[in-house]
């Protein structure tokens, strides 16, 4: 029993031992994701479009500026697919569709772009090919073996690695952890990490039914689900992002002097950014609401309030942690005072949803 016992535990360390030395380098990813690179570009083509690759460069630029890894040759270019998307390959290989950059503004490619550079700074799909069940298949050993250590571009191996790079779909947890690591670097860049939810929207509404030619891509293999997008908006209030200064009080007269006219507009475009749709005859009487001249009606209300110090952000973290929000398609209107004290107030007048 003794004997079988060391046995055991001698064949534990060799196991150990053993995964240690086939775990994936820095250089060897790079190596992996520049033949994965060149695979996917031979495959669909770039866009060479200087003023549209100058734009994904600089924004690209700007969040690395507080990646992770800089060790790493990282490169941004653009796909000459028309479809909205976006991927990533080891060793910072990282691509934006056509289409994407077309329909998204600045903020929005900004958070797809750290979505993905997020998955190469976690090293997501090194990690899958260096999980127990591929090692099961023995591609890793057959890599590390037939190149004296080091993955060797000319053993058939390597093209079954790129194409599970190629191919992986990443986890639930993964694309999680992506989404909060790219609403904190576009955060850090400057850019208002409310945009990731309109981003979400559109990738939603782009999505379609099929599944893309390829699944490394922020996409995967299915519709973007309507829970990430509920997720991100619970995400946001949690990035820390340096507030903007609350802009004058109306001063056009009529009795209206404590509205935030900039503000108020500024609310309406991140309630759209929820997927609520904005009405005309709502707003009037939110207006009306807000400065204590009427009733709502039969629309619900919600009131929110915050520091005055605190800008835009202050009061659009309030809102987004109000759960009468979550429901996606409601028809509001919306209206910011000033509540004395140094405090603001946002009122929302809801209509439908429930």
């Amino acid at each position: 029993m003794k004997k079988l016992a060391r046995r055991v535990l001698t064949l534990f360390m060799m196991l150990c031992l053993t995964i240690g030395a086939q775990a994936i380098s820095t250089e060897e990813e790079i190596r992996l994701g520049a033949e994965a690179a060149a695979r996917f570009e031979q495959q669909y083509g770039l866009v060479n479009d200087p003023a549209m690759t100058g734009r994904l460069n600089r924004i690209g630029q700007q969040l690395l500026a507080n990646a992770e890894r800089k060790d790493l040759p990282w490169r941004f270019r653009v796909i000459n697919i028309d479809a909205y998307n976006a991927a990533a390959f080891p060793g910072g290989f990282v691509y934006a569709t056509k289409g994407l950059m077309d329909g998204m503004t600045d903020e929005e490619v900004a958070f797809v772009v750290g979505h993905e550079v997020g998955h190469v700074d976690y090293r997501h799909s090194i990690k899958q090919l260096e999980s127990a069940q591929m090692r099961r298949l023995g591609l890793i050993a057959i890599a590390m073996g037939a190149g004296g250590g080091n993955i060797d571009r000319n053993t058939a191996t390597l093209i079954q690695l790129t194409d599970a790079v190629i191919g992986s779909q990443y986890s639930k947890g993964d694309e999680a952890e992506s989404d909060r690591y790219g609403m904190r670097q576009m955060a850090k860049a400057g850019y208002d990490p409310a945009f990731a939810l309109s981003a979400f929207q559109k990738l939603a509404s782009q999505s379609g039914g099929g599944t893309p030619g390829f699944l490394n891509a922020i996409l995967g293999s299915h519709p973007l689900p309507k829970e990430r997008i509920a997720q991100g908006s619970e995400l946001i209030v949690q990035i820390p992002y340096s507030p903007e200064i609350m802009p004058p009080v109306n001063l056009g007269g009529g009795g209206d002097e404590r509205l935030y006219q900039d503000a108020t507009s500024a609310i309406e475009y991140t309630l759209s950014l929820l997927g609520q749709r904005h009405r005309d005859s709502l707003q009037r009487t939110a207006e009306n609401v807000a400065l204590g001249r009427g009733g709502p009606g039969n629309a619900r209300v919600v009131r929110v309030t915050a520091e005055r110090g605190q800008g835009l952000s202050g009061i659009e973290n309030a809102l987004l942690a109000r759960p009468e929000l979550k429901q996606i398609g409601q028809a509001f209107g919306a209206a910011v005072v000033d509540a004395g004290n140094n405090q603001v107030e946002a009122v929302v007048l809801l209509q439908g949803g429930y």
